[in-house]
């Protein structure tokens, strides 16, 4: 009897879904309306920055207002890039030097001197618990 009882224990508790922590992201100092805030979560084995990131999100921005967003992630070393879309175009338009036009952020608040940021510059790890981040645009 109890091993029919450990069995159907075990077997219960293989079917339910295990919990991921959830970073949330609070996006601070959006001055303008319009457009759409992309933000775009990398794993170390990718190209931080690149067009291709682990997970990302589009949200419409109604009006200037902090934004918070969640992503459920499994544990590890995360960094976040977003940027504000202000003209709606589907990219990151920069000047001549090309330094960002629109507003940007990096987690760890990093602030760009002369080039962009590596992944180790805006990198955080996500524990077992939930992880809470805030990052404030730059313009």
């Amino acid at each position: 009897m109890n091993l029919l009882l450990l069995v159907l224990i075990t077997a219960f508790s293989a079917l339910t879904p295990v919990k991921m922590p959830t970073l949330t992201i609070d996006i601070t100092n959006i001055k303008k309306s319009g457009g759409s805030l992309r933000v775009a979560v990398f794993k170390p084995t990718s190209t931080f920055g690149g067009s291709k990131p682990d997970f990302h999100k589009i949200i419409p921005i109604e009006k200037p207002a902090s934004q918070r967003l969640t992503f459920e992630l499994e544990p590890g070393n995360y960094a976040v890039a977003v940027y504000h879309d202000v003209n709606n175009n589907d990219k990151l338009d920069k000047n001549l030097v090309g330094y960002p036009r629109e507003p940007f952020g990096f987690s760890n608040n990093y602030r760009p001197v002369l080039s962009g940021p590596d992944f180790s510059d805006c990198s955080f790890e996500v524990g077992s618990t939930n992880k809470q981040i805030a990052i404030r645009l730059l313009d």
